[in-house]
């Protein structure tokens, strides 16, 4: 259905969702849709056709060979954002949700799940795996309440940054997109569109409504494929023209604005700009606009015609063919259950997803544990109902009521708390670490020590009486997916007081636990602080998290992932970019979060350039320790990088002629940390290897730097790298020289003339008397004493023949 453009906002529109601060707390009852997290990032234009080369990860050790299997959820995942789990946050129009609306979560309508491979194609017979094991899912999605979480594995996100920075999508990542596709019902008008106009914009109000999927299934159903298709972004604030996609030929274009806080101004008639389409027609190339029904009112003027909403097919329908692409028999008498029904009427498309999901890992955990059938009208049936019900609805009512028990005591809850840490696995010296969380916990009370020999429960008992079975090999089978989550999740909201120690306790028992259990732990904590995060809309709890792993070097690591995956998530971005960058202003930053920090930005530098340079900038005037060395080395590596070095260097060109007194701080950051860097034989890396003059970006780097107050200690590092191989480098000294003195004198701007030459002044002064091994004082005398005088010599106001011409240090 066309979607006419009005010529103003709706009256409920806003700019952007509202964030929290750290201190803002609005935690919500838990609901199945604080689901799976998404890993989407905003990227500038589209990368040229090569072959992508991955980002060097922050942590190589770390991202390697040894990297588990525990992945935070796609950035492809369109429009599978959860929502906040059901809490109180605003909605794309700006207003919030009412009582009655559902609450997001991820999920496509045109994907069935992939609980495995082998479920989704295999009979209903071969579903369970062997010896009645249940198949480990292996789908690109993720469960907020299963054990494990499906997605995109942590050591994928340097992949997946180079999916949103304009490369080529693989043809085989394309099909796993598309998998179990059930069309939209307004498809075939959506495809005729596309082939007549070449562009088409899809809109919706609400993620989790199909657009992803929908973008994907018209490009590669166009005749005369295949083709290349390529996913851009642009940064909050940035124009689009139709010019920036010239000269790809055959590219099925899709341009992702369905971020929340995505804006383009009003003034680069972007309407307009889709209906110019005679770069599209020359190069046979295609364009898909994904957007919100908010900004299409504010931007989308003149082109209200190629605007339309996927049409999903009824919830049911979804429901029922999910269920069956999984290999699920009774599918159709699910579907027509009236428990099931009833929660998913009115649900989105996304919503029925996971709710189909949840029912068919409870069908699996049936299946495995009993052995036995889940025909209509049987036992079997009954259990997955009601485990589905339970899963989607975060066990709140089992584990209220659990918890609520007249003679439930705090060792029973911190049994119940320790064995959703272990996620069910086996606990050795059980009773010793939950008196060791009691202790983190401050407990005194008699009722939370272990009765002495036979006295109290023993571990059978205490097992049934978390509604857990205890298997012979010491792991426990929880009563249906997500419910070891859901323990952790009800823990943080009914005890708020005790999350820091309970981060804490957590951090050290990584730790104790050695490097292959405790990085299974952490990797369990990671989509739980992400879940938390997206249904309280707090940061507190993620950077409680962040910053006691940041502390450890064995966590650091894990840190840095959780941090990564939470900007990467389309529902939570925003919101931890302000946190973060507030973070590295706070006085009460530890030295440690701050390096992974910087980590982190190196990480997303590919996918959103300006914005992650600035915070590199930033951070590198922090005087914490191992700040300034952190940023240098993501400076270094970003800089390495032959794909990323004309992106830095364009960006940091720009920032030093900027009015933007912050952006030239930032800027010249950056670049003494690059200045600082030599090549293997010594040579300051941004010195021209042949006898060419040193690049003009180079001299106002340099420039930029001298502007400042008074150097920094960084700026003080670099120009001692360069006077030192003016020293040691004969052939280099003439184009050092040349350069310092140029960056003092050459521009047409004579103010601030003098404070640049007051602080090459001192930055040589120190580098003199301090000096270093490589260099002797006669030396460093020469070269100090030849700056001073070229560079005084360099003044347009020198008097020629002055006493100040008499050479000093020769």
């Amino acid at each position: 259905m066309t979607q006419p453009v009005s010529e103003t906002p709706p009256a409920d529109s806003a700019e952007g969702v509202p964030q929290s601060g750290d201190e803002k707390d609005t935690r919500q009852t838990l609901t199945p849709d604080s689901t799976t997290r998404s890993a989407r990032v905003p990227s500038l234009s589209p990368a040229p056709d090569q072959t992508v080369v991955p980002h060097p990860a922050a942590y190589p050790e770390h991202v390697g060979a040894g990297m588990p299997q525990v992945r935070p959820v796609r950035s492809e995942d369109a429009d599978d954002v959860p929502s906040a789990g059901g809490g109180e946050v605003d909605d794309v129009s700006g207003g919030k949700p009412s009582a009655d609306t559902p609450p997001e979560t991820p999920g496509e309508p045109a994907i069935a799940p992939r609980a495995t491979a082998a479920v989704a194609t295999a009979s209903p017979t071969t579903a369970d795996g062997p010896d009645g094991a249940p198949v480990s899912s292996g789908g690109p999605y993720a469960d907020v309440y299963a054990g494990t979480n499906h997605g995109t594995m942590i050591g994928q996100f340097f992949e997946a940054v180079e999916r949103l920075s304009g490369a080529p999508l693989p043809p085989q990542w394309v099909d796993q997109e598309l998998a179990d596709y059930v069309p939209v019902t307004n498809e075939a008008e959506l495809a005729r569109q596309l082939q007549d106009d070449r562009v088409v914009v899809l809109i919706a109000d609400h993620f989790g409504s199909g657009r992803w999927t929908t973008a994907l299934r018209l490009l590669t159903t166009l005749p005369s494929q295949p083709r290349t298709l390529r996913r851009i972004r642009r940064e909050p604030g940035d124009a689009f023209s139709t010019e920036g996609i010239r000269g790809h030929k055959r590219t099925g274009w899709i341009l992702d604005l369905r971020d929340p806080d995505d804006s383009i101004p009003a003034t680069c008639d972007f309407g307009l700009e889709l209906r110019h389409i005679e770069d599209l027609i020359a190069d046979d190339s295609h364009l898909l606009v994904l957007i919100s029904t908010r900004l299409w009112h504010q931007i989308g003027h003149g082109a209200g015609h190629l605007a339309h909403t996927p049409q999903p097919p009824a919830q049911t329908t979804l429901f029922t063919a999910l269920l069956q692409s999984a290999g699920i028999e009774q599918a159709k008498d699910f579907a027509t259950d009236h428990r099931l029904t009833e929660q998913l009427a009115n649900l989105r498309p996304g919503q029925v997803k996971e709710h189909a999901h949840t029912l068919i890992r409870a069908a699996h955990h049936y299946r495995s544990a009993t052995g036995r059938g889940i025909t209509p009208g049987s036992a079997g049936f009954e259990a997955v109902v009601e485990a589905a019900c339970n899963a989607t609805s975060g066990w709140m009512d089992v584990l209220a009521t659990w918890h609520s028990h007249p003679q439930r005591t705090s060792y029973d809850r911190n049994y119940l708390l320790l064995t959703a840490v272990y996620d069910g696995e086996p606990i050795d010296s059980v009773h010793t670490k939950i008196s060791s969380l009691a202790q983190a916990f401050d407990e005194k009370e008699p009722a939370g020590a272990r009765p002495k020999g036979q006295q109290g429960p023993g571990l059978i008992q205490l097992a049934r009486q978390i509604e857990a079975d205890p298997l012979p090999d010491g792991r426990l089978r929880f009563p249906g997916p997500g419910f070891a989550e859901a323990i952790v999740r009800y823990f943080w909201r009914d005890r708020p007081e005790l999350i820091t120690a309970f981060t804490r306790w957590t951090a050290k028992l990584c730790l104790e636990l050695g490097k292959k259990q405790g990085t299974q732990l952490a990797e369990r904590m990671i989509p739980w602080a992400l879940h938390d995060l997206q249904a309280s809309r707090s940061t507190k709890l993620l950077r409680q998290v962040a910053d006691d792993w940041a502390q450890e070097d064995a966590l650091a690591p894990h840190a840095h992932d959780l941090l990564v995956a939470a900007i990467l998530d389309p529902q939570t971005a925003q919101l931890v970019k302000n946190a973060t960058d507030r973070w590295t202003g706070q006085q009460d930053t530890s030295p440690s979060l701050l390096r992974t920090l910087a980590h982190v930005f190196q990480t997303l530098t590919p996918a959103q350039p300006a914005l992650m340079l600035r915070r590199l900038g930033t951070l590198a005037s922090s005087q914490k320790p191992g700040v300034a060395d952190a940023v240098g080395e993501a400076l270094n590596t970003l800089f390495s990088s032959e794909k990323l070095r004309p992106q830095v260097r364009q960006t940091l060109d720009s920032w030093f002629t900027s009015n933007d007194r912050a952006l030239q701080h930032a800027a010249a950051s950056a670049f003494v940390h690059l200045a600082a860097q030599r090549d293997p034989a010594g040579t300051p890396s941004l010195l021209p290897a042949s006898d060419a003059a040193a690049a003009p970006w180079v001299v106002r780097g340099w420039r930029t730097a001298l502007e400042t107050e008074k150097p920094s200690s960084a700026a003080h590092d670099a120009c001692a790298v360069w006077l030192d191989a003016a020293t040691t480098r004969p052939d280099t000294t003439e184009h050092i020289l040349s350069t310092l003195v140029r960056s003092v004198h050459d521009t047409t701007d004579p103010l601030l003339r003098g404070q640049r030459f007051l602080n090459l002044v001192r930055m040589a002064e120190r580098w003199l008397i301090q000096g270093g091994d490589t260099t002797g004082l006669p030396d460093r005398e020469r070269v100090h004493s030849a700056l001073m005088r070229r560079t005084k010599h360099a003044d347009p106001h020198h008097k020629q023949g002055s006493e100040e011409d008499v050479p000093t240090g020769d």
